[in-house]
């Protein structure tokens, strides 16, 4: 006979963790089926930001700026690492600072969003060059969690809390309200929530068409700071990343911005890359990102992105203060324009998929979701 359950949740990365944790304090029965040891995807490869100012517009951003107050209510509740770092997204040339001030001047720049000079910059973070700096637009608004520890330790804290977490347990097959898992066993729900990232593909292939789906994999790395390197303090960026995020997209000035970085930076911008830093608890850096798209994606890491990767890092902080302890490569889904989908796919069946905004996005999406599962 099958456990039976409120909801079973597949998948145990951010998006099923931050669900059950969203139920049981509703007082439901909820069960989490992962198929390795420990969740290994995209939940534990990322930078631990919870990145509300990237958003693409006003709705998203709110959604995103509820998840951090979820972020902040979990971490008490848990006892994870929460800091909320704020973020400097620094400008060296002059058509970045434009973007910035055009950026700053429009109804999108609230929550204590303001411009900062040059001279200003290091009073937020001294390890910060100010050579050939103009400016900053700073933000209060960011959040920074260790992946790592939030996703492997958060199963162990919702244990206690009487959530059911299997490990090693690969799902087979889902039906009538029943997942079958390879070690023969079965588990019963109520309600089925998915939410296996990429291997969305082997439950339900034929998603990937309906949808739109496609393949994001990127190159990242932790840094360790030697020689008493100075903490940065705050979430860092600089040029590149303007032309990623979706809040600058009105921005006049931004498509000259992103023709002159096509000859500034070309391995960068042939890459994919624009470079964020965040900071951990330890101190060490998770820098990154390149971005590589398609439904089929190389399994080799390439050097000469993260030499392009440390490259742009260099530019607004000394790489010379930092040690390479470890390099890896993410995969997650994405959709053209959608920051994340849920979909009933089969009767009490819903699809969940974060589109690279797991972190900044998971507890506002999953708060959601955790009220309309059981909606009357």
């Amino acid at each position: 006979m099958s456990a039976e359950f409120d909801v079973v949740v597949i998948g145990a990365g951010i998006a099923g963790i931050s669900l059950a944790w969203h139920l049981n304090r509703k007082g439901k029965s909820v069960c989490v089926l992962e198929k390795s040891a420990q969740a290994e995807g995209a939940s534990v490869r990322n930078f631990g930001m919870i990145w509300v100012i990237g958003q693409a517009n006003q709705e998203i951003e709110n959604l995103a700026g509820q998840s951090l107050e979820f972020w902040k209510e979990a971490s008490s509740e848990l006892g994870f690492w929460f800091k909320q770092s704020g973020s400097l997204h620094l400008a060296y040339h002059p058509l970045e600072w434009q973007v910035l001030k055009e950026y700053a001047s429009s109804g999108r720049c609230c929550e204590g969003r303001k411009l900062l000079g040059a001279s200003e910059v290091s009073s937020f973070s001294s390890q910060v060059k100010t050579d050939g700096l103009l400016g900053a637009l700073y933000s209060p608004t960011e959040g920074c969690v260790d992946p790592r520890e939030v996703v492997h330790c958060g199963a162990k804290w919702l244990v206690q809390k009487g959530v059911k977490f299997c490990f090693d347990s690969m799902v087979t097959s889902i039906r009538s309200g029943v997942v079958s898992t390879s070690d023969g066993q079965e588990f019963s729900g109520k309600k089925i929530v998915v939410c296996p990232g990429p291997d969305l593909f082997s439950l339900y292939p034929g998603h990937y068409e309906k949808v739109g789906l496609y393949q994001t994999v990127l190159q990242m790395m932790r840094l360790r700071p030697k020689n008493n390197a100075e903490n940065l303090g705050i979430h860092l960026c600089a040029g590149l990343t303007l032309g990623h995020y979706g809040n600058f997209k009105n921005c006049p000035s931004l498509p000259d911005l992103i023709e002159a970085q096509k000859q500034m930076w070309k391995a960068q911008m042939h890459h994919g890359i624009h470079v964020l830093v965040s900071e951990h608890s330890d101190g060490t850096l998770t820098v990154g990102d390149s971005h590589a798209y398609g439904r089929q994606v190389s399994p080799y890491s390439d050097e000469s992105i993260d030499d392009a990767i440390l490259e742009a890092l260099n530019q607004f902080i000394d790489r010379d203060n930092y040690d390479i302890i470890q390099r890896w490569r993410g995969t997650y889904n994405t959709h053209k324009s959608l920051p994340y989908w849920v979909e009933e796919i089969e009767d009490s069946v819903i699809a969940l998929n974060l589109f690279g905004t797991g972190m900044t996005l998971s507890f506002g999406v999953t708060a959601k979701l955790s009220e309309q599962l059981f909606a009357s």
